[in-house]
C-alpha cells in the first residue's frame, strides 16, 4: 500500500505513541487525513484529543475505518486485531507505507540480534563511500520523507514492523533467528515468519549472516528470485580476532573500536550489504578502512565511566540468550559479574545455563526478574556464583560488594530479558547502571 492509495479514504491511526504520532505526522504531509485511536486501557495525549477516540470508542472508530495504519507494538495476537481482521478492515503500517515510496533506495536490516549495530556499519561506510546515508527505523528514527536518487536509507526492521510489510527494500539483510518476543507473534514459528516477511516481496538481493547455516534455505525459500549471498561469498572471513578480505586486506580487533567477535561478523553483514546496495561502483578497500573509524551504538557492549576501577559494561540492549552469551564470550578470560535477568518472556535459557555452568573464569551471576530468577530455579546450584537479588537496586549492592573479591573483573549488565518488571525502558535500565558504576 502507498501514500497515495489513502488519499480521500477515512484513515485512523491505531496508537499514539512515537510512531504512531510519526504516522500522523507523515499522513499530513502526504496530504492524507486521518484520525487517532488508541484502544484498551490506554488514552490519548492531550493535544490528539481532538482527532481521535480511546477505549470503546477508539476501538468503534478502528471498526469503521477504510484503512488502519497499525502501530507496530500492537500485538498480533489481541482481540482488537482479530476483530479487524475478521471484519476484514485493511491494516497497514508506517513502513509498509514509506516503502511504497523508497524501497529502492533502501536496504532493510532485521535479524534477533545483532541488526542494530549491522545497520550502523552499513550506514557509517556508505557515508565513508559519499553516499548520502541515513539510518532509520527500529533504532527510534521514524522513517519519513521521499528519498532522493542520491540518498540511501538504511532501515532496521524490528519483527513487529516487518509483519505488516508489502513491500521489500531492494537490499535485505538477515542477522539471524533466535527466539524473541514470543507473546507478540504466538510463538516462534510466527515470530520466524514475521521476521522472514521482510525478504518476501522482491528484493533484489538478500545477504545472509554466515553464523547460522539454516539462513541461506530460509531466505530462499522466502526470497527466491533474490540473488543471496553471504560475506564468505564475497571472501570475507571473519575469526575471533580479525576480518580478513581475500584480495583486500585485514583488520585486527585491536584495530577496531567494536567489541566482540560476534560484532566483527555484524561488521562483515555491514559491508555485504553496503557492497550490495552499490554493486559494481563498491570500493571495497575504503570500505574495509572505513571500519577504523566507526563508534559502536549505545548500550551495546559499551563500556561506561566507573569509579571502582573495574571495567563496567552496558549491554543493556542483549535481551535474550544468544546475546547474553556472545557478551560473555567478549570477555572470555576475565573475571565477570553478570546482572542478568528482567521481565518474563518465557525464552529458552537452556543453552546459556550450561555455558554458565561451564564457564572456567571466575564468574558471579546477579539474577534479577521474573527472568532471573526463573534461570536462577531452573540451573538448580549448577552456576556457582549465582544468586537471586531482590530487584535491580539490590543488585547493585551486591556489584559494589564483590569489589574486593574481585578487583579486576568486567561488570556485565547483559540482562537477556526486557527492562518492563521495573523500568520504563531499556534506557532507564542503563541509566541506574551507569548511576551505580559511579556510585
Amino acid at each position: 500500500m502507498r501514500f497515495e492509495d489513502l488519499q480521500g479514504k477515512k484513515v485512523v491511526v491505531w496508537g499514539a505513541g512515537r510512531e504512531g504520532l510519526s504516522a500522523l505526522e507523515e499522513l499530513r504531509g502526504h496530504g492524507v487525513s486521518a484520525t487517532v485511536a488508541v484502544t484498551g486501557s490506554g488514552s490519548l495525549p492531550d493535544e490528539l484529543r481532538c482527532l481521535g477516540a480511546e477505549g470503546e470508542a477508539g476501538m468503534a472508530a478502528l471498526l469503521a475505518a477504510d484503512v488502519v495504519v497499525k502501530s507496530p507494538g500492537i500485538p498480533k495476537t489481541s482481540a482488537e486485531f482479530a476483530a479487524l481482521i475478521d471484519k476484514g478492515v485493511p491494516l497497514t503500517s508506517l513502513t509498509d507505507l514509506w516503502l511504497g515510496d523508497n524501497a529502492r533506495r533502501s536496504i532493510g536490516i532485521t535479524g534477533s540480534k545483532g541488526k542494530s549495530t549491522t545497520s550502523a556499519v552499513a550506514t557509517h561506510v556508505l557515508a565513508a563511500l559519499g553516499r548520502d546515508s541515513r539510518l532509520v527505523g527500529n533504532v527510534g528514527i521514524a522513517v519519513s520523507g521521499v528519498l532522493t536518487e542520491d540518498q540511501v536509507a538504511v532501515v532496521e526492521v524490528s519483527s513487529y514492523q516487518a509483519a505488516s510489510l508489502t513491500v521489500s527494500p531492494r537490499i535485505v539483510a538477515l542477522t539471524s533467528l533466535f527466539p524473541e518476543h514470543l507473546p507478540w507473534h504466538g510463538g516462534f514459528e510466527a515470530y520466524r515468519s514475521d521476521k522472514l516477511n521482510l525478504l518476501a516481496h522482491g528484493p533484489e538481493a538478500v545477504v545472509i549472516s554466515d553464523s547460522q547455516a539454516e539462513l541461506r534455505a530460509l531466505a530462499a525459500a522466502a526470497a527466491p528470485e533474490a540473488d543471496i549471498r553471504s560475506p564468505a561469498d564475497l571472501g570475507i572471513r571473519v575469526t575471533t580476532d580479525a576480518i580478513f578480505w581475500e584480495g583486500i586486506g585485514e583488520l585486527g580487533a585491536s584495530e577496531l573500536l567494536l567489541r566482540g567477535a560476534h560484532n566483527l561478523g555484524n561488521a562483515a553483514l555491514g559491508l555485504a550489504s553496503a557492497g550490495a546496495y552499490c554493486g559494481a561502483d563498491f570500493d571495497r578497500a575504503a570500505a574495509l578502512a572505513a571500519l577504523r573509524d566507526f563508534h559502536p551504538l549505545e548500550h551495546r557492549l559499551e563500556v561506561v565511566p566507573s569509579n571502582d576501577g573495574r571495567t563496567w559494561v552496558d549491554d543493556s540492549l542483549a535481551t535474550n540468550p544468544p546475546a547474553v552469551q556472545a557478551a560473555l564470550e567478549t570477555y572470555q578470560d576475565r573475571p565477570v559479574v553478570l546482572i542478568l535477568g528482567g521481565s518474563e518472556r518465557d525464552l529458552d535459557f537452556a543453552t546459556l545455563i550450561d555455558y554458565l555452568a561451564a564457564r572456567q573464569a571466575p564468574t558471579r551471576v546477579l539474577a534479577i526478574g521474573p527472568t532471573g530468577h526463573r534461570v536462577a530455579d531452573t540451573a538448580d546450584g549448577r552456576i556457582t556464583g549465582l544468586v537471586k537479588a531482590d530487584g535491580f537496586s539490590d543488585a547493585m549492592a551486591r556489584v559494589h560488594a564483590t569489589a574486593a573479591e574481585l578487583p579486576n573483573a568486567v561488570v556485565l549488565l547483559s540482562p537477556g530479558a526486557p527492562s518492563f518488571d521495573e523500568f520504563a525502558d531499556y534506557r532507564a535500565r542503563s541509566a541506574a547502571f551507569r548511576r551505580a558504576a559511579l556510585g
